[in-house]
C-alpha cells in the first residue's frame, strides 16, 4: 500500500516536526511505501490530499491533532480516500475515539494490522462535516480560549486551565432545540451533539456514542450554579455525569439549535460558525484506518 504521510507543522505547537525523524524511522519498519508532505496551510493540506488521490495514493496518514483531521475532512470527503491518524496534537481525541494507541511506537507498529472502516460523517448546516462532536455554550467558550492560549499547558491540563478561565464570565443562555420532531426550550450551560464519546482531551461527554451507528447523541446541560458545573467536571472524564438531574441525554438524526443570543459553535476542536446550527447524520461516511470499534463495518485488512 502506498501511503502519503501529511505532517501538520503547527499541531501540538510544533510537536509533529520534532517527532518527524522518529516517525520516519518507525514507519520505515512497515511493509508499506511511505512518502511525506509538510503543508504550510490548511488549504495546502487539502490540496495535497486531492493531488495524492489523483496520482493513485492508496491512503493518507495524518500526523497532527484533532484540528488536523477537521481541516482535512473536506478533501477526504471529496476524494473518498481512506485516512489514518498519528496523534501528535494536544487533545488527540480522534485517536481515543477510534481506539488507536496514544504513543507513537505502538501506533506505528499497529498500522499493518488495521482495517479500513467506515465512520458516519455528520454535518453542520449541511456544509461543515465533523467526525466527533459539535458543541455550543460553555465548552465552546473553553475551546475558544484553548485555541488562543499561549503557554505550556497541553491536553487535559490545558483544558482544565481554560475551564477555570471561562467559568469566571460565563452566562447561561436560552435555546430552542429540536431533535427530530421533538422540541425543548431551556436555559442551558451547553449543548453537545456527539458522533463519538470523547472531546476536550479525554472528556467522555457522550459515553454511549458510537461512530458508525447512524445516530447522534445529545448532551444538554441545563442551567446550574457555576460551582455545581465545576463539581460535575471531574465526572465527565469517566462519563458518570449523565445521571445528574439537570443533564439531559438524547439521541436523534437531526438536531437544530437556535438562540436569540449570538453563540459560537465548535466542532472537533475548531470554530464552525455560530447559531443557528442544524446537525444532521445520514448515509455519508469516511473511510478510516482503525482497529475494531462500534458496529465493525470493516471493509478489509490493509495490505
Amino acid at each position: 500500500m502506498r501511503i502519503l504521510v501529511i505532517v501538520n507543522p503547527m499541531a501540538g505547537r510544533g510537536k509533529t516536526l520534532r517527532l518527524l525523524p522518529e516517525i520516519r524511522r518507525r514507519l520505515s519498519e512497515s511493509p508499506h511505501e511511505f512518502s511525506f508532505s509538510i503543508p504550510g496551510s490548511p488549504d495546502e493540506l487539502r490540496s495535497e490530499i486531492i493531488k495524492a488521490s489523483a496520482r493513485g495514493i492508496d491512503a493518507i496518514l495524518l500526523s497532527g491533532g484533532d484540528g488536523t483531521v477537521h481541516q482535512a475532512l473536506p478533501a477526504i470527503v471529496e476524494t473518498g480516500i481512506p485516512f489514518g491518524f498519528l496523534p501528535c496534537g494536544r487533545g488527540n481525541d480522534f485517536a481515543r475515539n477510534i481506539g488507536l494507541p496514544m504513543d507513537l511506537k505502538n501506533n506505528c507498529s499497529m498500522l499493518s494490522s488495521l482495517s479500513i472502516r467506515k465512520l458516519d460523517l455528520p454535518t453542520i448546516n449541511q456544509k461543515t462535516p465533523f467526525v466527533a462532536i459539535a458543541y455550543v455554550g460553555f465548552d465552546a467558550e473553553v475551546n475558544s480560549l484553548a485555541n488562543h492560549q499561549k503557554g505550556y499547558f497541553d491536553g487535559t491540563l490545558g483544558y482544565i486551565v481554560c475551564v477555570l478561565k471561562a467559568l469566571k464570565n460565563f452566562k447561561p443562555f436560552e435555546v430552542e432545540m429540536t431533535i427530530d420532531d421533538q422540541i425543548w426550550r431551556e436555559r442551558v450551560m451547553m449543548v453537545a451533539v456527539a458522533n463519538a464519546p470523547f472531546y476536550g482531551g479525554g472528556m467522555k461527554i457522550a459515553p454511549q456514542a458510537v461512530m458508525d451507528d447512524g445516530v447522534l447523541n445529545i448532551c444538554m446541560v441545563k442551567e446550574i450554579p457555576k460551582w455545581e458545573l465545576l463539581q460535575q467536571f471531574p465526572k465527565v472524564f469517566k462519563g458518570t455525569h449523565t445521571s445528574h438531574p439537570r443533564i439531559m441525554m438524547k439521541t436523534g438524526k437531526r438536531i437544530k439549535i437556535v438562540s436569540e443570543e449570538r453563540r459560537e459553535v465548535f466542532a472537533d476542536g475548531e470554530y464552525a460558525g455560530s447559531l443557528p446550527a442544524e446537525c444532521t447524520i445520514g448515509s455519508q461516511t469516511v473511510r478510516v484506518l482503525a482497529p475494531f470499534f462500534g458496529n465493525d463495518r470493516g471493509e478489509n485488512e490493509i495490505d
